[in-house]
């Protein structure tokens, strides 16, 4: 019998198809190598678009590309003064990013540099300490959003709730504007928060230099006047008109810079005495590639690196939630509804921060007024980050000389038209009507913000806004009523939230007083249909429930349970 067995599986394998070993092994390698290829594509993003790169495109992201950088030097400019470090290094911040994001990067819109909202939260960690603190935060910065895409952290961001991003966003616009207009009337003060801001102002109002403000006050003028001429641009039927204003409106920060620093030049030159303040020196060139230093000397101390992550502290995970929900937002924004991978956005803003501290950058990320130009200019690729980062280069080592010459009112005012946009008071009478709760969180953001800094005021509308969470969890809605079911009354009880540990004895407490109601007379059936867990809490007072019915002689049916749920409550019965 054996034998025979033997002989009927040995036919059984002749029959089968006869695949050599070394043939398995190459599909075995095959399966591994698409795998690898996959996760390789999914990672180095530029080979999803590079083989369908042709001339359209190129052309498209060289008129981008140009015109973003146009926008972004002038702004890197303003927005290292407002990170107060000297302006070389807002041009340090354009380049690396750009360069890096063509790589990794999977939003073609979005442009990585220096922001008003980066340099806002790094001046409130790093004010008046040594500048090395700035490239060590980047540094840490750029690694805390690696390891957030490598471990899948993006989801912290999903507790920022619109509202709170709103009045974070409108808020630090507030502090940039208040910020810049000791620049604008030409007042000399140092101040970190807006309260001693505003204090200093009014202590120093009889300093107020005509000059800078008139030139800061054309200056917001010019920019605004281009702004609305775009505007006005887009009601027109002459394409070639349209055309014109767009890209004439794009270039307004670019053209203020010239057309003031031609002023400057033009009476340094005729040796008259400046009626405005100019911008520090720019030394010429691009910075070696090294490992940022970590250590810092203060007071002819050296500081140790332990001590400056002390110092910073929150800095180092407040900044890349940020950073990342402002980079996920720009990706949201410009995908048209499309799935935004959120882990590669990290990977590639991680890296672009960690290699750009090689090169003495501040912390940056996506800008929302640069993405929107990226896009309205007809950008193509993330390629386009290329050119912007030539002209970036360019300035550096062919326009620094110039640089000194900018008028510092011109700065202020182009911080102070970039950031209005981001002032959205219509939305508080909106969230009044919809949701009391959701208003609170964005008013109270806003004070938070403006009262305590922006890091305070981040953490104050987050934990605001989960209160509508917290309340939801504690006192989930239920529907009770008696029904009728073959004959027999029954109280029928359907939870329309999850039942967790907080909300667990106020379903209790609900099922008692419809039974008090009732006169104890009708059995409870309890439909957990919106029911996908519970807890071990939830489990105890389902229990308690069910020994309360059992003291008056009644039953609970369960309808509609999960099977994982099943048999949890199988436990207990």
């Amino acid at each position: 019998m054996a034998s025979a067995h033997k002989d009927v599986e040995l036919s059984q394998l002749n029959t089968c198809e006869k695949i050599p070993y070394d043939e398995l092994l190459k599909n075995h390698n095959a399966k591994i190598s698409h795998k690898i290829g996959d996760f390789v594509k999914r990672r180095l993003y530029i080979l999803n678009w590079l083989p369908e790169y042709d001339r359209t495109k190129a052309i498209g992201d060289f008129i981008s590309g140009v015109t973003i950088g146009l926008t972004m030097i002038p702004q890197s400019l303003a927005y290292a003064n407002l990170a107060n470090v000297p302006a070389i290094y807002g041009l340090y911040s354009a380049f690396m990013g750009s360069i890096v994001y063509i790589f990794l990067g999977t939003v073609k819109e979005v442009s990585i540099g220096p922001t008003s909202l980066m340099s806002i939260i790094t001046v409130s960690y790093t004010y008046e300490k040594p500048i090395e603190y700035v490239f060590i935060m980047t540094f840490i910065c750029g690694c805390v959003e690696m390891l957030m895409g490598v471990f899948k952290l993006g989801f912290l961001v999903d507790f920022i709730s619109v509202p709170v991003v709103s009045a974070f966003s409108s808020s630090t616009a507030i502090l940039v504007i208040v910020a810049q207009l000791k620049n604008l009337f030409g007042i000399k003060f140092k101040a970190k928060s807006l309260p001693l801001t505003i204090v200093r102002l009014a202590e120093n109002i009889n300093q107020i230099k005509i000059g800078d403000t008139a030139l800061g006050l054309f200056a917001i003028a010019f920019l605004l006047s281009l702004k609305k001429l775009n505007e006005l641009g887009t009601k027109s039927s002459n394409v070639k008109l349209k055309k014109f204003l767009f890209y004439f409106s794009l270039c307004r920060n670019a053209l203020i810079v010239l057309i003031t620093g031609f002023i400057a030049y033009t009476i340094s030159a005729s040796e008259m005495e400046l009626p405005f303040k100019l911008s520090e020196e720019v030394p010429a060139g691009i910075p070696s590639f090294q490992l940022p230093s970590f250590t810092a000397k203060v007071a002819n101390e050296t500081v140790e690196f332990d001590e400056i992550v002390m110092d910073i502290g929150s800095g180092f995970i407040l900044l890349p939630l940020v950073s990342i929900l402002a980079n996920v937002a720009i990706a949201k924004a410009f995908t048209s509804g499309k799935i935004v991978d959120a882990t590669q956005e990290m990977i590639a803003l991680g890296m672009c921060n960690v290699l750009g501290s090689f090169f003495k950058s501040i912390p940056t990320c996506g800008a929302f007024t640069r993405s929107a130009v990226s896009n309205q200019s007809g950008i193509q690729t993330p390629f386009a980050g290329i050119y912007s980062a030539i002209m970036a280069l360019m300035a550096l080592t062919l326009l620094t000389q110039y640089f000194n010459f900018i008028p510092k009112a011109t700065l202020a005012a182009i911080l102070i038209c970039a950031v209005l946009s981001l002032i959205d008071i219509r939305i508080g009478s909106k969230l009044w009507n919809k949701s009391k709760i959701d208003f609170l969180s964005w008013i109270g953001c806003i004070i938070a913000c403006i009262a305590a800094g922006v890091e305070v005021g981040l953490l104050v509308g987050v934990a605001l806004s989960m209160i509508n969470i917290f309340l939801k969890a504690a006192r989930p809605n239920v529907v009770i009523y008696v029904d009728k079911k073959k004959d027999e009354q029954i109280i029928y009880v359907r939870p329309s939230e999850g039942i967790f540990f907080p909300g667990i004895d106020s379903l209790r407490e609900k099922i008692n007083i419809t039974l008090i109601k009732t006169d104890y007379k009708y059995p409870v059936v309890l439909d957990l249909i919106k029911i996908s867990s519970v807890d071990y809490t939830s489990l105890q007072g389902i229990e308690s429930i069910i020994m309360d019915l059992n003291k008056h002689n009644l039953t609970v049916t369960f309808a509609n349970v999960d099977e994982k749920i099943q048999r949890r409550l199988n436990l207990i019965k």
